[in-house]
């Protein structure tokens, strides 16, 4: 591909021959059989960006349905960062890779091959200087495995905070300057939103997006609590919205007294928001739904609420994963009957919880030999759930200082990944996962008042 002529963009390198657009000509195979590429020398640098390729593929030229296809199916293919690096091939390159219909057929591609995209576990205290080093983190060639962790720093205080993801955006707080960065960390573009300053003090930040068919976001709100408010029969929100540019109050009626449990923030599913009240349950919001309104929903009836009010929820774990909300639960001692319990939100009007799954120590096990010998007597944190894996379940293994993944169908543990440095305050409400968006899109810029 070196040999192209940049000033050329009709020519596509093609095998050792040069397939011209403009007269269709083509080798005299019928078929192409590929090999999967990858760039600068590095086969393992960016392949495991986005899972694992097949090795070859056979193409028909002749029944192509356009002189790009085989073009198409050579970028979607590489990983993202290859795929953005040869828009500078040629102006041919960069306009087909711009498409709308390359990014769709990149995406469904990826789904139909069950790609596994690339996340993280992400410790929100961030201990730089610059929001240009918090993007930093998240280049593309960081991901470097299934699973990355980014552990808490032994410096005193963290320049900024990780409060939300939402469809490939992560809102971000500035504690020194005292502003929101919405940023998309692919473009590495970024937008800044001053607080809005009066006598309320408003914290648990929620975000929630929403995409169009190509998945290019459209819009986004910023949702905050009034923390500083004693038990009440209302809910005072503050919220943000992309396509005003401004911060809207409301003060909505609850059916019960509330009171908004210390937190990581709210939980986000199917584009509402989640806060955790009292130690009974959560209260739900959808910002994008008029007349706005808020409801109550109860944690599982049968769960151990001894624990809830002893360790202040520390011991479980509740969050969507793959269209279901799931309450999931780790015995706080070691001689309890139960080490892990599980259940899922069936019928979410309702609020009406099913419990899928009841463990004992005994019915764990582990490939990992020292992790084995600590099974009947290790203490277990919930992280995160697998975003695209309804089996895992990410735990704290806290005597042996490190993340283990638990396989729901197997009650296997594994150790999932050595964090560095210190982990002795990792726990849900300091870690969120990401997951780097399908495909990298323009942030909406909200009008100026």
């Amino acid at each position: 591909m070196s040999n192209l002529n940049n000033g050329d963009h009709n020519q596509i390198p093609t095998q050792n021959r040069v397939i011209t657009h403009s007269e269709h000509i083509f080798p005299f195979q019928s078929q192409v059989i590929a090999p999967t590429c990858s760039i600068e020398g590095n086969p393992s640098s960016d392949s495991s960006f986005l899972g694992h390729p097949d090795d070859t593929f056979t193409f028909d030229i002749h029944n192509a349905p356009d002189p790009d296809s085989l073009l198409y199916e050579i970028l979607s293919r590489l990983p993202l960062k290859s795929v953005f690096k040869f828009k500078c091939v040629c102006k041919y390159w960069r306009t087909l890779i711009a498409r709308r219909s390359f990014s769709r057929f990149y995406i469904a591609r990826m789904l139909t091959a069950n790609a596994a995209l690339p996340f993280r576990i992400l410790y929100r205290y961030i201990y730089v200087k610059k929001i240009q080093g918090v993007l930093d983190l998240f280049r593309p060639e960081n991901y470097n495995s299934s699973l990355v962790f980014l552990s808490r720093d032994l410096e005193l205080f963290a320049s900024f905070k990780v409060l939300a993801v939402s469809n490939g955006l992560i809102l971000i707080w500035s504690f020194s300057d005292k502003v929101y960065h919405v940023c998309d960390p692919v473009t590495r573009q970024r937008v800044t939103l001053s607080r809005k300053h009066d006598e309320a003090v408003f914290n648990w930040e929620g975000l929630v997006s929403r995409v169009n068919e190509d998945n290019v976001v459209t819009s986004y709100r910023i949702v905050r609590v009034d923390t500083h408010v004693p038990t009440s029969n209302y809910l005072r929100l503050d919220m943000y919205s992309s396509e005003t540019g401004k911060w809207v109050d409301y003060r909505l009626p609850c059916p019960n007294p509330i009171l908004p449990r210390y937190g990581a923030g709210p939980v986000s599913f199917n584009g509402i928001l989640h806060w955790f009240v009292n130690h009974h349950g959560m209260v739900a919001f959808d910002p994008y739904k008029d007349p706005k309104s808020c409801r109550l929903i109860p944690f599982p009836a049968d769960r151990d609420v001894q624990s809830e009010v002893t360790h202040d929820g520390l011991y479980r774990l509740c969050d969507g994963c793959q269209g279901k909300l799931r309450f999931f639960q780790v015995a706080p001692d070691a001689s309890l009957f139960y080490c892990f319990s599980m259940w899922d939100l069936k019928d979410y009007q309702k609020g009406e919880w099913c419990s899928e799954f009841k463990v004992t120590r005994s019915d764990l096990s582990s490939s990992d030999p020292e992790l084995e010998s600590w099974l009947m007597k290790a203490t277990f944190l919930p992280l995160s759930f697998h975003p695209f894996d309804l089996d895992i379940v990410y735990l704290r293994c806290v005597e042996l200082a490190c993340v283990v993944s638990y396989s729901i169908q197997n009650r296997r543990l594994d150790v999932a990944c050595k964090a560095a440095g210190v982990v002795d305050a990792l726990s849900w409400r300091v870690v969120v996962p990401f997951v780097v968006p399908k495909w990298p899109t323009p942030i909406p810029i909200s009008p100026v008042p």
